[in-house]
């Protein structure tokens, strides 16, 4: 053992400062308490969650032979290394002043060997400022001027948050390595960074370890007065390191005296591998097209928020991340912990970092932003991991769209980083709407859409984006005006739109969709179960985003009150309906951009879910969520996809087509390939399609799986599996394609006659179903409108039956009280950011559609634009048959719901059914199930106590006079 370390991880004795009056010699008489280090203080005190400002840590070291446990090195140094510490540390040992450093993301040693008692008792006092949102808690160091991440959004993270320790070492040392390979020439560059205090001769061997075991050593002589070496190191016929195969070779340099005696050594691991673009717009790993199947890693963690968990448990997460298929994460505006990027060079996971953001781009702001780039790159470069380099994230911290300054700022900073790194990727903004690219290596954008709501749009954004349009790149802004029109239509390929002059764009940065996802509820007991059986303590934070939707707190209580208990039995089935939901959503989006082989790769948001934030593929704890299993069927190489489908409920007896494609990333021959499909419901219906004609990095078109569906009995939700089989009868890929089945309806009740007032097309599919059309309301069973009048309500209110389609808000032309029609676009009920679910109870109707209560993908373009308002939590106990929520169960408001009005009845229903009936079954069913409801529940007063309609009604007719 050449050097002798000595961790300090553990207990150390901790005191806040609010005041900024302690000092090292004040600090005994302080309130002190233990600390665990690493870690920081907000994740181990409850009253400390939101604390920033001054903090101090100490820990007495008993030093000695027993402590260093062996012998140290002639003539040592003695170095102190702190990880990271947050964000600015003052050092003394033993009351002598040793360092500072100031930034929360980057290691720092300090050499203390003058401070030191080698034999006997030592002290480390450690001051740390921690700025908070406040600028007066600490004005030297504002908060929106450094580099800072996602505190701004999760909390503030402070202290010891990396792991700290004393080292001894030889005087004369290996400071550094970095080791940059070279595939093309079978060789390594090694830099060496020597701290050599005297030019007394010495000699360098290098000793290199290939992954199977294989050894090899050379020898270098120091030149007096060097401080640093760079040597090409051969490696013959380099064992590549990529995502199948994460081979790693170790490098250990060796300080020796010119007595051969060896005098220090320090161990480097490398990878051979490269990451490029092509002409034609792919990503390239050692020559390779890529796929990029990623996810989002905010790097939080369930016990020190910043701080990961064990090696052990950094490696498990990473194989569950392989095992969903991803091949990379984006570490999202964190520099996280070595150990994170040290598993991910063993699991072979790509990675794709990023630099912490700020708020304002002031001069004290580019120059830490700078700093902190250079200190991450240098820390970091011998990972074969990381791949990508990320400036900055969505505009925060800059103002691309308008000032040019921030934009040739930006451009500066991609090329200082590319000259730094130019073997490596680097984005310069990583963009979504309203922001953009000036100068990338990749042509990435972030974009999110509730589904199956918005899938269109989905489906529609996709294939502009994979056009490489215009608006990817920073344009001129002209004015206000102008601004106005392009929010309005930001996705216009056609647009007029000047690039502003910044802009460096190639024309073949390959496209990713670098941020897109849905949420999918964890499971409350299953994180209580995590947190010792208490509630999370982040349970109490995020009421401050998206109108409160995001804030966990209470969800128990909600589920309750409004009674999701009568269609989800227990809350843990509620979520697992959310997960299921999530999974389908992630499923359309991602087929929709395998439809597209200009677009190479997409980020999943994200790996897990961060406190409130509930749209990872694993809960907080790490919980897989209920599609761990089949995830990885959409997250290949090769993918098979059910391409341009409009619907996916039939009727028995209808011909369903499914046109089938190859998405073919992989190096897998394909030659003599088939793809088998097969209905699980029917196994008799089944089909193969033989000599599949893959194209590399490109997609293929299959064939259509053709059938009829068979007479039913029930209606039933099966799946058409597909599989991928090579010439060996290897599965490569499998997909399924979920599908509804319902037997015809039976023809309307021969006596419900309806009336249509002015909707004569709605009339007509109304006959069609079996209902006898008349004109006149009082001989109607059932009137049937899509605007609510005055008139109409003074119809229900005497004894009238109506079935109100309120697909518009304008559709509310009478006064209900506190009952209302509202949009959803523009509010929280839009659902694309903190996603809306929507649902149905079937406990009364709605029976025949197999959803499991959730509204899915059989809801394509049904489901609704306008929401019910204005009702409590009383009515959702047997007044609401279909309803939606927001985030963690938030604004939930109604999508069917019925109410007695005096003598009559009012059903509302805001799905979209009116152009559908007859051909889409579940519009079909759901028509006839609320006007068997409406018309069949009995009336205030007919069959025992109701409660009426929120408005006050006087059984007047509209104009009729008091009196």
């Amino acid at each position: 053992m050449i050097r002798r370390r000595l961790s300090l991880d553990g207990t150390w004795q901790f005191a806040t400062d609010p005041t900024d009056s302690l000092a090292p010699d004040t600090l005994a008489a302080a309130e002190l308490r233990d600390i665990q280090v690493p870690g920081p203080w907000q994740a181990q005190f409850d009253d400390l969650r939101d604390y920033s400002g001054v903090a101090w840590y100490r820990r007495a070291i008993p030093l000695g032979a027993p402590a260093w446990g062996g012998a140290l090195p002639p003539d040592p140094v003695y170095i102190l290394h702190f990880g990271a510490v947050d964000y600015h540390a003052t050092v003394w040992v033993n009351g002598t002043l040793v360092g500072a450093h100031e930034g929360g993301y980057l290691p720092f040693d300090l050499d203390v060997s003058k401070a030191l008692r080698v034999d006997g008792a030592n002290e480390v006092v450690v001051r740390v400022v921690d700025p908070g949102n406040d600028p007066d808690t600490v004005p030297e160091f504002p908060f929106a001027e450094i580099p800072h991440g996602k505190q701004s959004w999760y909390g503030p993270i402070g202290g010891l948050w990396q792991s700290v320790w004393l080292e001894a070492r030889h005087a004369t040392h290996v400071s550094r390595l970095r080791i940059t390979p070279d595939v093309a020439g079978e060789r390594a560059r090694v830099e060496v960074f020597v701290n050599r205090p005297s030019d007394a001769p010495a000699q360098l061997i290098l000793r290199l370890l290939d992954p199977s075991g294989g050894a090899a050593e050379s020898r270098h002589q120091i030149p007096a007065a060097t401080e640093r070496l760079d040597l090409r190191l051969p490696v013959p016929a380099p064992m590549l390191w990529d995502t199948d195969h994460p081979n790693l070779y170790t490098v250990t340099a060796v300080l020796a005296g010119s007595d051969g005696a060896e005098r220090d050594s320090l161990d480097g691991t490398f990878g051979m591998r490269t990451i490029a673009t092509s002409p034609t717009g792919h990503l390239l790993l050692n020559g390779h097209i890529l796929y990029l199947r990623g996810a989002l890693d905010q790097d939080y963690y369930p016990e020190l928020i910043y701080t990961p968990f064990s090696d052990a448990e950094i490696t498990e997460q990473f194989e569950k991340a392989r095992h969903m298929g991803l091949n990379c994460l984006r570490t999202h505006i964190k520099i996280t912990d070595p150990r994170y990027y040290d598993a991910a060079d063993r699991a072979g996971l790509l990675i794709w970092t990023e630099l912490p953001n700020w708020q304002e781009l002031t001069d004290k702001a580019k120059e830490r932003a700078h700093d902190t780039l250079v200190g991450m790159v240098e820390r970091d470069w011998n990972h074969p991991s990381i791949v990508i380099w990320t400036i900055a994230n969505e505009n925060w911290g800059l103002d691309l769209a308008v000032n040019a300054s921030h934009r040739a700022w930006l451009a500066d900073m991609f090329a200082e980083l590319k000259a730094l790194d130019p073997h490596r990727l680097v984005v310069g903004n990583s963009p979504c709407f309203t922001n953009f690219h000036v100068v990338t290596d990749i042509e990435d954008f972030h974009n999110y859409y509730a589904m199956p709501d918005h899938y269109r749009a989905w489906r529609d954004w996709v294939q502009t984006f994979a056009s490489r349009p215009p608006w990817t790149f920073a344009h001129v802004y002209e004015s206000i005006d102008a601004w106005r029109e392009y929010i309005r239509d930001p996705w216009n390929a056609t647009a007029p739109r000047r690039p502003a002059p910044e802009v460096k764009r190639l024309g073949s940065e390959p496209m990713v969709v670098s941020e897109f996802g849905n949420w999918g509820l964890p499971d409350v007991a299953k994180l209580r179960e995590c947190y010792g059986g208490k509630e999370p303590w982040w349970f109490e934070t995020g009421i401050e985003w998206g109108d409160g939707v995001v804030y966990p707190h209470g969800i128990e209580q909600r589920y309750k009150a409004y009674h999701l208990d009568r269609v989800f039995s227990t809350l843990s089935d509620l979520s697992a309906a959310s997960q299921r939901m999530q999974f389908t959503a992630l499923k359309y989006e991602i087929e929709q951009m395998r439809r597209h082989p200009s677009i190479v790769g997409y980020i999943i948001t994200e790996f897990t879910d961060v406190h409130w934030e509930s749209n990872g593929l694993l809960d907080m704890c790490r919980n897989p969520k209920a599609y761990f299993d089949v995830i990885r069927d959409i997250n290949g190489a090769d993918a098979i996809i059910p391409v341009d489908w409009e619907r996916i409920a039939y009727w028995e007896g209808e011909r369903c087509e499914v046109r089938i494609a190859l998405s073919h990333f992989s190096e897998h021959d394909l030659r003599g390939a088939r793809v088998e499909w097969r209905l699980d419901l029917w196994p008799a219906i089944h089909g193969a399609f033989e000599q599949v004609p893959a194209q590399r990095a490109q997609l293929s078109q299959i064939g259509t799986a053709v059938f009829e569906v068979p007479p039913l009995e029930q209606s039933a939700r099966g799946r058409l599996d597909m599989q991928l089989l090579d010439a060996t009868g290897h599965v490569v890929a499998r997909n399924h394609h979920e599908m509804y089945f319902f037997p015809r309806v039976a023809e309307a009740p021969e006596h419900t006659r309806i009336a249509a007032p002015g909707l004569p097309r709605l009339a007509a599919r109304l006959a069609a179903m079996g209902y006898e059309m008349v004109e006149a309301l009082p001989e109607a069973d059932l009137v049937v409108v899509e605007t609510m009048t005055d008139e109409l309500r003074w119809h229900a209110q005497n004894g009238g039956r109506v079935l109100w389609l309120a697909e518009s808000s304008e559709s509310q032309q009478a006064h209900l009280g506190t009952l209302g029609i509202a949009q959803r676009q523009g509010r929280s009920w839009q659902g694309d950011w903190a996603s809306s679910m929507s649902w149905l109870r079937q406990d009364k109707i709605f029976k025949d559609i197999p959803s499991g209560g959730t509204v899915d993908f059989a809801f394509a373009d049904l489901t609704p634009e306008t929401v019910i308002v204005g009702l409590s939590p009383r009515d959702f106990a047997g007044n609401v048959h279909a309803g939606l929520f927001v985030g963690w169960v938030h604004h939930v408001v109604a999508l069917v719901a019925e109410r007695p009005v005096d003598r009559g009845r009012i059903m509302v229903c805001t799905f979209r059914l009116r152009e559908h009936l007859g051909t889409h079954p579940v519009a079909t069913l759901m028509m006839r199930d609320l006007v068997a409801r409406t018309t069949r529940q009995p009336a205030a007063g007919a069959g025992g106590p109701t409660e009426p309609l929120p408005f006050a009604t006087t059984g007047m007719p509209p104009g009729a006079a008091n009196g």
